[in-house]
């Protein structure tokens, strides 16, 4: 894969800037070039993808911190296009904010990643076993089979939109486990659905309380909420989804009522802006949302042979991924109508947040990656 093969408005800028009818004046074309700044760079870069097929884009870029990029482009809705202050889901990405929470909780010495699901749970599922250990769900080495797979599930939420499924009932969309806890790595959403539930436990507090008072207000991120537990505030980007399959995205914000925000739970559901994400980052991997001790801890990455380099490491909700010639940590999500991006570069200090309003559509997972790699790889050469 080429990074940078559909950069076409980029490309065509460079040409047009590069090329002259009078061969006399070479030093003007130099000029000119020079006149470009990075952050022209960078939104020619988003301004491709949209053009690419990407339906609406926020991208909030800081270095050691502070944004140095915030870009937008495209559409929320047919007549709205996106702004820096709308939210989006970042799906998975939310596990990350799962496991900072769980670590937290230790850091509190009200458990331990030695715990099992057994000493804080009773579940109601003969397809979960109880000896399983916190560390096992971060790190999804259960074998648990996750529960959007139960195909019962999305016929329930759809069949009535309006009204939240309980959290404590989501075990029971948990299928016959894969193979034995402790056996291998294998990515499943129930692995954080349980770690959703014992949070709730063990702190005598719902989901969202326990994010907000150990993350959202010591932070200043304004802007963050866990759609389960809170009405998300100010605007939001509205999802698209091909739900049919016809090869064309539509407007599916009607249905993102209460029952998909329950099902999604403590796997997909936390919304924000791409300037919270951009320094949720900063703050998990380089700041002060986790001690020296939990950071250690999250970021010992178990490898994993993807058959690809982009990405081969696990830690504790976090996904070592190699992008632009540079390792990264962070996560990557996608659920009903969002897809979205979370970095950050130990190295130069940058962390970047990509959030897009579409899914199940063709050509969104590829152009999502490609705009985070051109838009690092444009960023590293600026800093370098």
């Amino acid at each position: 894969m080429k990074p940078f093969d559909n950069l076409s408005l980029f490309v065509l800028l460079i040409l047009f800037l590069s090329c002259s009818s009078n061969d006399n004046q070479p030093e003007k074309n130099e000029e000119e070039q020079a006149e470009i700044s990075t952050e022209e760079r960078l939104q020619a870069i988003v301004d491709a993808k949209v053009s690419d097929g990407l339906k609406g884009v926020s991208v909030s870029i800081r270095v050691n911190g502070q944004e140095r990029w915030g870009l937008v482009g495209g559409f929320s809705s047919e007549t709205e296009t996106v702004t820096t202050n709308m939210k989006f889901g970042i799906a998975s990405i939310t596990k990350t904010v799962v496991a900072a929470t769980i670590l937290k909780l230790e850091e509190e010495e009200l458990l331990s990643l030695d715990d099992t699901i057994g000493d804080w749970l009773t579940l109601e599922s003969e397809n979960i076993d109880e000896d399983i250990t916190i560390f096992q769900l971060l790190n999804h080495l259960t074998g648990l089979k996750g529960y959007f797979q139960h195909p019962d599930i999305w016929t329930r939420v759809e069949g009535d939109l309006a009204t939240a499924i309980p959290s404590e009932e989501l075990v029971t969309y948990v299928g016959e486990p894969i193979f034995s806890a402790g056996e291998r790595y294998e990515y499943s959403n129930s692995n954080y659905l349980i770690l959703g539930l014992i949070i709730k436990a063990v702190s005598g507090q719902n989901v969202g309380e326990a994010m907000r008072t150990r993350f959202w207000g010591p932070l200043g991120l304004a802007n963050t909420y866990f759609g389960t537990d809170e009405d998300v505030v100010g605007p939001m980007a509205n999802p698209w989804r091909d739900s049919d399959g016809n090869g064309q995205i539509e407007d599916i914000s009607a249905d993102f009522k209460a029952a998909y925000h329950s099902v999604f739970f403590t796997a997909a559901d936390v919304f924000t802006t791409s300037g919270d994400l951009s320094m949720w980052a900063y703050q998990l991997y380089e700041g002060n949302a986790l001690t020296e001790t939990s950071k250690s801890k999250m970021l010992d990455f178990l490898f994993i042979d993807t058959g690809t380099p982009i990405f081969d490491g696990y830690g504790l909700g976090v996904r070592r991924i190699n992008l632009a010639g540079r390792e990264t940590w962070g996560h990557t999500g996608g659920m009903r109508g969002y897809g979205s991006y979370m970095l950050y570069e130990p190295t130069s200090g940058v962390s970047i947040a990509m959030l897009n309003n579409q899914s199940r559509s063709e050509n969104g997972p590829l152009l999502r990656f490609e705009l985070v790699e051109e838009l690092l790889a444009e960023v590293f050469t600026e800093l370098n």
